[in-house]
C-alpha cells in the first residue's frame, strides 16, 4: 500500500475561519491515483464534511470545476497525479463557498 499525506485548507465562506487539517489515505501499490481520488477517499473513509467539487461528468479535464491549488499551483484535481505529500487549498481564496469548493 502507498500512503498519501494530505494537508487541506478548510474554511467557511470567503475563507473565514481558515485552518489546516491533515489526513492520510492509502491506495494499492501501482494504482494510478489523482488528487480527486484522494479527496474522494478522504470524504468516503474519514471526513464526509470535506467540501470539494465532485461530479460523475468530472474526470475528463474539460469543465475545470474541480480546480484546486496543489502545493501552490492551480491544477485540475481530476487530472493531477497525487503526490505522497500534498497541500491542497482552494484555487481562489476570495471565492470560497467552503473548504476547496469555490464559486465560478
Amino acid at each position: 500500500m502507498k500512503e498519501y499525506h494530505v494537508t487541506v485548507r478548510r474554511s467557511g465562506p470567503d475563507g473565514a475561519d481558515s485552518r489546516l487539517q491533515e489526513y492520510t489515505v492509502s491506495f494499492p501499490d501501482g494504482e494510478i491515483v489523482s488528487v480527486l481520488n484522494v479527496l474522494e477517499a478522504i470524504y468516503r473513509e474519514q471526513d464526509p464534511t470535506l467540501a470539494f467539487f465532485d461530479h460523475a461528468a468530472c474526470r475528463q479535464a474539460a469543465c475545470g470545476k474541480c480546480m484546486v491549488r496543489v502545493d501552490g499551483a492551480v491544477k485540475l484535481a481530476c487530472k493531477e497525479p497525487a503526490h505522497e505529500t500534498m497541500l491542497l487549498e482552494p484555487y481562489n481564496s476570495a471565492r470560497v463557498v467552503r473548504d476547496l469548493l469555490c464559486r465560478s
